[in-house]
């Protein structure tokens, strides 16, 4: 897909030659917008502005030259708000904060979830525009409640009378008046606005389908029949920069889909402030790689049309896009394949509308931190894995999701529901094999303190008492724990250590050395270390849960010691089988393995971030020498980028892996191979 956000004067660019740029570009569908804030068509409705640059009518004309041009139309709506036309008639449709101000910018108006515009009047629009047209798909920009304006700047919650009654009418009470947890109930409008966007996605869902049953609906969370997510820049961001932005909406999006197609638009500009100055090509190469390589499919962002007087991206992302294309038979119904799993809590982890209520908890303000130093640990030590997330693993069929996996590892995921907790012990009982730190599952869905772990698999009997400001703290590594050599015996440890009582029966590794003198030099030596573990490890049923009473995983993110990396992917490798997929080599990679069941092939990425450095992306250079093993498999490989056939070097070897030597690796590598 390539999506054009129009601007009014785009209503007068040549709908004929869009399309066929679009197609020459080699995308098969074209986003283009239909109405909401300003209609592209001549609407009737008196509340709905019309372009005023528009000259006919600009998306039936658009309809007409995408169809034959042979690609698809998804149609873009934008109800977050509407003009004075909406506002005046009506503004009790629209956000106000308690001083009484509305949310306006540049002449638009933000409307509130539980107001009309949103709740009704965007219901005449759809039934209006999807009565006359003839779209493929729709998209809906934003299902939300928004606080800041473009430019930042905090405006405030939304305390229109509409908010005001729908909370007291669902939770007995009045609206918060701040947005954080001193206020008694700010948990509870935390879930307030997630059930009430939720509500409404579902409300405009089912109306399509009365109106046009047959058009597709783009989506997040909730209903519909695609989803659809964003990967873009904010120069704001505290960094380092995210690298694995992309990768982590893909995987995610299979997680929650189960089978829905997946796609993350990719923005071509850098921030919203400068939309028409270009990401590189190879960040927009290693992004697109991301995506392919855990089963998303391409998607390009542009604001306005083709004609953009940044065209950096384009060659490297057109490329792509007619590859994509030529070998799109092999991207068709896979499943992901891998053994391990990581949780995605969205009470936790901040991004996808989500992790409002790990602020609560003590150790909240290591969320982040936590579930990325775990993603990185995993995508660096090139171990395939996949996302679970707990929405989907407390419905029914959760279990069946988890089931599919060898291990799970939950970084320091500090709320978590009983329906999760049932769902996790169960499968770990099972023969599952869990990795849990810190705070995993002390607090409830909304982060209200529990007494003890809602895990009743995790290798400890109460509440851990957590020890805070451990700076200058170590873990001695006795020879033999982990694979990192005999010259290594320390691991550092900073933030907090969770004293726990172990379960009888157990296995340790590491013991803890409190915090140590480290100035002045003279005394910086050890005068004390404890007994207490690094981990903890325990069985339950017929798997084992490995607890990990400090926070390994966020240190790694800040720090990126390869030491307390390998502490945390032993922990789970040496208790399940051998990953289905390896590579030796150098260089900074990320494998990902996937099945094509229908074919019975397996698809294995190499995706090369060898060309970023931070927040700079250029082209990766290429990688040379890599062996690739993989189990279960047979015969010959296809490289389908290289384009080339690669025999195995011999027989499977004691582990079971049949290993191939590989053609030099770009910015990414797809290896079919047949599956036994």
């Amino acid at each position: 897909m390539v999506q054009t956000n129009l601007r009014q004067t785009d209503a007068l660019y040549d709908q004929k030659a869009l399309a066929k740029e679009v197609k020459d570009f080699g995308a098969d569908v074209l986003l283009y917008n239909i109405g909401g804030i300003y209609a592209f068509y001549p609407t009737k409705l008196a509340l709905q502005a019309i372009n005023p640059h528009m000259k006919g009518d600009a998306l039936g004309d658009a309809i007409e030259a995408a169809h034959s041009e042979g690609i698809a139309l998804v149609g873009r709506y934008d109800m977050s708000k509407a003009t004075r036309l909406g506002y005046e008639a009506h503004p009790e449709w629209f956000v106000h904060n308690a001083k009484g101000e509305a949310l306006e910018y540049n002449g638009t108006y933000q409307a509130c979830v539980n107001g009309g515009w949103y709740q009704d009047y965007s219901l005449d629009i759809i039934s209006e525009s999807l009565s006359k047209y003839d779209v493929d798909g729709v998209f809906f920009n934003m299902f939300g409640y928004t606080n800041f304006t473009y430019s930042g700047h905090y405006f405030g919650t939304c305390t229109c009378n509409n908010c005001r009654r729908r909370f007291h009418d669902m939770y007995g009470k009045p609206l918060p008046l701040k947005e954080d947890f001193s206020d008694p109930s700010y948990a509870d409008y935390l879930e307030f606005k997630d059930r009430t966007s939720l509500e409404l996605r579902s409300r405009v869902y089912k109306h399509i389908k009365q109106v046009a049953p047959k058009v597709a609906m783009t989506g997040h969370r909730g209903d519909s029949d695609l989803i659809r997510m964003e990967t873009q820049r904010g120069v704001d961001r505290p960094q380092p920069e995210w690298p694995y932005q992309a990768g982590e909406q893909a995987r995610w999006g299979q997680a929650y889909g189960q089978g829905k197609t997946v796609s993350s638009t990719s923005a071509n500009f850098i921030d919203f402030a400068w939309r028409f100055v270009s990401e590189s090509g190879p960040y927009q190469l290693v992004r697109a790689a991301q995506q392919l390589a855990s089963g998303a499919t391409l998607d390009f962002y542009l604001l306005g049309v083709m004609d953009q007087d940044d065209k950096s991206a384009f060659a490297d992302t057109s490329k792509l896009f007619h590859w994509h294309k030529d070998n799109e038979r092999h991207y068709v119904g896979l499943t992901p394949a891998s053994k391990v799993a990581l949780y995605h809590s969205h009470a936790v982890v901040p991004g996808h509308g989500a992790g409002g209520y790990s602020k609560r908890p003590a150790s909240g303000h290591l969320a982040e931190a936590s579930f990325r130093g775990a993603y990185r640990a995993l995508s660096e030590a090139r171990i395939p894995f996949d996302l679970v997330v707990d929405e989907v693993i407390a419905r029914p069929g959760g279990a069946e999701v988890l089931a599919q996996y060898e291990a799970l590892v939950l970084p320091n995921v500090t709320c978590m529901s009983e329906a999760e907790a049932k769902v996790i012990d169960a499968w770990v009982k099972a023969g599952g094999v869990l990795l849990a730190t810190a705070e995993t599952s002390l607090y409830d869905h909304k982060g209200a303190m529990r007494e003890k772990p809602a895990l009743e698999s995790l290798p400890i009997t109460d509440r851990p008492m957590v020890r805070h400001n451990m700076k200058g703290a170590y873990f001695r590594v006795a020879p033999g724990e982990l694979p990192i050599g005999d010259d290594v015996k320390l691991l550092m440890l900073d933030h907090s250590y969770y004293v726990a009582e172990p379960v009888g029966g157990v296995e340790t590794v590491l013991k803890l050395l409190p915090p140590q003198r480290f100035g002045p030099p003279e005394l910086c030596f050890p005068d004390y270390e404890s007994d207490m573990p690094g981990a903890i490890i325990g069985s339950h049923g017929k798997g084992k849960a490995i607890y990990v009473p400090w926070h390994a995983e966020a240190l790694y993110y800040r720090d990126s010691l390869q030491h307390t990396r390998t502490f945390l992917v032993d922990l789970i490798q040496r208790h399940i089988a051998p990953a289905p997929v390896k590579v030796e080599g150098r260089g900074s990679l990320e494998v990902t393995i996937q099945s094509q069941k229908e074919t019975g092939r397996t698809l294995v990425h190499l995706v090369n971030y060898g060309g970023q450095r931070n927040n700079l992306y250029e082209e990766a250079p290429a990688l040379h020498g890599l062996r690739l093993g993989i189990r279960d498999v047979e015969g010959a490989a296809q490289a389908l980028v290289a384009g080339k056939t690669i025999e195995p070097e011999g027989p499977a070897d004691d582990q079971g892996y049949l290993w191939y030597i590989l053609p030099p690796v770009d910015a990414f590598e797809a290896i079919q191979i047949t599956s036994k």
